[in-house]
């Protein structure tokens, strides 16, 4: 950055020259710790995930009825199974094309009961990224707002001092001048 060694540089011209620096600079930080947000949101979603896969295990259902829609591609059916447990039955997710006695593999808790897949790595990404680039689109608003300002507060300071100045010289310019 240019230094205040010219004597008609004022301290006005070396803040104007500082702060693109310092915006450029509160920028980065912004999206450093908008991706430190992202790689935290993941890895929470991740343990999230995991916690919630412990506690199931995979069976192989065969559907009792057909399935009702309930959602794009989704339907909900009754499904029978067989375990270690002994004999269950009960109402799950399956694909809307499933078709009474098509086999059906779901997600059973401890106690039989269905539960839906924990959210694959992918959703998990997809989440974190959403979350990172929500906050630094707000940051950028908010950097680039405080800039606006910044800059419009220096104008108008400056634009004070040379009407300030311009009183104190204009009447001493316009004794000499032949035209005043």
């Amino acid at each position: 950055m240019p230094r205040r060694q010219n004597p008609l540089r004022r301290r006005s011209d070396c803040l104007r020259n500082w702060l693109p620096a310092l915006f450029a600079m509160t920028l980065s930080i912004a999206g450093a710790l908008s991706i430190l947000l992202g790689l935290h949101v993941y890895l929470g979603l991740r343990a999230a995930a995991e916690r919630q896969a412990e506690g199931l295990h995979r069976v192989v259902a065969v559907a009792a009825s057909q399935p009702l829609q309930v959602g794009v591609g989704v339907g909900i059916a009754t499904l029978d199974w067989t375990d270690a447990t002994g004999n269950h039955a009960a109402q799950a997710s399956v694909p809307v094309t499933t078709r009474p006695g098509d086999q059906v593999p779901i997600l059973v808790d401890r106690n039989g009961v269905p539960q839906p897949a924990p959210p694959p790595a992918a959703q998990s990404v997809g989440t974190a990224t959403a979350y990172a680039a929500a906050v630094f689109a707000g940051s950028v608003v908010l950097l680039t707002g405080g800039h606006a300002w910044a800059r419009h507060t220096l104008d108008r300071r400056v634009a004070r001092a040379w009407e300030d100045e311009w009183a104190l010289v204009e009447p001493q310019w316009s004794r000499g001048n032949p035209r005043g």
